[in-house]
């Protein structure tokens, strides 16, 4: 039912049936039905998850570990995988347990908070639309904000001695279908290469926004950071067998922030990343440059 259909409803309702509408109003029932963004709990993988449904996507988020399980598009495909078997076996886990977002920590006591996976966390809902994820050593603090076609994660509180990056470790199109694969920076532009990570290949540079996609599916995910920083940052293709690029299963790479060696370089607080689904494929540097458009009007 369209906006104006259920306006329309309403009014009817509150010409026969005003007491009961009042009630309605008063109990949240109607109030609730009408609301866009919802934040329910469930289970995913035997662990605690709050789903976050929006208008373009839905977002399940692991408590304990502070990050994306699972990313959702309107056609039902995960874009993100997360299996908790085998968590952290190279490269097997590039199936498994590596995946998730943002993946924020790496190593020291608090390694793998804002992973899925792992219980380093404490996550709670503070908003209609948000979720705020403590450490919990207390040294890290991060809060997300869903929109119907976007959604935000800011760091607020870092652990002065250690650095951190901000990972998408998945299945573009909701498949490890990496001949389907096409991807692009603000600096490289539209890109299908396919650096095999497992074969210590990398594409790197000093990007503010990355987008993937998969010639399968209809539409584009967007990563971005609100400000452009100095840090490097770097995308790979890995597989969960020798094979590498060709294995049977895997995963893109892909991390603000991240230099080769697995070393995360981020340290600033009030550093903000953007996550969206764009209803639009690119297939052309032409293509490339309209999405272009889009993009620095959503991450200004």
């Amino acid at each position: 039912m369209s906006p104006s259909d259920r306006f329309q409803l309403f009014l009817l309702m509150m010409n026969k049936f005003p007491f009961f509408i009042a009630m309605f109003f008063i109990t949240g029932v109607f109030q609730s039905s009408c609301t866009s963004i919802s934040i329910e709990e469930a289970m995913y993988e035997d662990r605690p998850q709050f789903v976050i449904r929006t208008t373009s996507a839905t977002y399940w988020y692991d408590q304990a570990g502070g990050g994306l399980s699972r990313l959702i598009d309107l056609e039902g495909n995960d874009w993100i995988n997360f299996k908790k078997d085998p968590l952290s076996e190279y490269p097997a886990s590039a199936a498994a347990g590596f995946r998730g977002m943002p993946n924020f920590v790496f190593q020291s006591d608090d390694g793998g908070a804002g992973h899925p996976g792992f219980d380093q966390c404490i996550s709670e809902v503070v908003d209609d639309n948000q979720i705020r994820t403590y450490s919990n050593s207390g040294k890290w603090q991060w809060t997300w904000t869903f929109h119907d076609t976007y959604a935000t994660v800011t760091m607020e509180k870092v652990d002065t001695k250690h650095a951190y990056w901000f990972l998408y470790e998945g299945t573009p199109g909701g498949s490890y279908s990496p001949q389907d694969y096409y991807w692009g920076t603000d600096e490289l532009g539209y890109q299908t290469e396919l650096p095999d990570y497992f074969n210590e290949e990398r594409a790197t540079g000093n990007w503010q926004w990355a987008y993937f996609g998969s010639v399968t599916s209809q539409r584009t995910l967007l990563l971005g950071m609100q400000q452009l920083d100095s840090h490097a940052d770097l995308l790979g293709f890995l597989g969960n067998t020798s094979d590498g690029l060709y294995s049977p299963d895997g995963m893109v790479v892909f991390g603000f922030g991240r230099q080769p060696g697995a070393i995360p370089l981020m340290t600033v607080v009030d550093k903000t990343f953007y996550i969206s689904f764009l209803d639009q494929t690119v297939s052309s540097s032409e293509e490339h440059e309209a999405l272009a458009v889009r993009i620095q009007q959503l991450i200004k």
